[in-house]
């Protein structure tokens, strides 16, 4: 049986309304894409620098990354 006709199967067995209609969404989202994306020159170098950083461990953990978020929203929310 091929990966379609399992698909097909699956669906058909289906009767929740609401889960046809995600699927519907989802497999309709295809055909709305027309294109692929391309990065413009800038956003390349931009990608490419964010990977070099990343490369040479420029770059921030979760943890510290969650860190600095909070300490500056109560920098920013000082006031508020």
């Amino acid at each position: 049986m091929t990966v379609k006709q399992k698909i097909i199967d699956r669906v058909n067995s289906i009767e929740d309304e609401t889960v046809l209609n995600e699927i519907y969404n989802l497999i309709s989202t295809e055909k709305k894409i027309d294109k692929v994306y391309e990065f413009s020159s800038n956003e390349l170098k931009q990608v490419n620098e964010a990977i070099d950083d990343a490369d040479n461990g420029r770059y921030f953990t979760q943890k510290e990354s969650e860190k600095l978020i909070a300490k500056w929203f109560q920098e920013k929310s000082v006031g508020l």
